[in-house]
């Protein structure tokens, strides 16, 4: 097992929980879906490093896992920014600050899972015949 795939996939994890801690800190209580989701990709991100690290699982379920994450992710980020975008232009009473919080970290969150992606792609082990 290629051990830069699961250090990869450790920092990534890290980097979720810590954009969802960060996102609970300045947002409080609206960013619940955030934090939750952010600590199960973590938690997951972990788990799926330690199961490659004691050969249980295949390298391939750490990219789709990285792949699966930008997905989701670069989603959210898109949603949240169209949000922010109806709040300005239609000058609603609704706070654009939590929207900006949400739209900054999951661009942190979407850019490191497609950083990932590329390396994780980069470091695979080629089958061996």
């Amino acid at each position: 097992m290629n051990s830069k795939n699961v250090r990869l996939l450790h920092v990534l994890g890290s980097i979720l929980i810590i954009c969802g801690f960060l996102a609970y800190f300045y947002a409080g209580q609206k960013a619940i879906n955030l934090l939750s989701a952010s600590i199960g990709f973590g938690a997951l991100a972990w788990i799926i490093a330690y199961l490659q690290k004691i050969n249980k699982v295949t390298a391939w379920y750490g990219f789709a896992f990285t792949f699966l994450s930008s997905i989701i992710f670069g989603q959210r980020c898109l949603a949240n920014l169209m949000a922010l975008i109806g709040i300005i232009q239609n000058r609603l009473a609704s706070n654009a600050y939590h929207k900006s919080i949400y739209v900054v970290l999951l661009s942190i969150i979407c850019v490191s899972s497609i950083c990932s992606m590329i390396v994780y792609y980069v470091n695979l082990e080629e089958p061996k015949k």
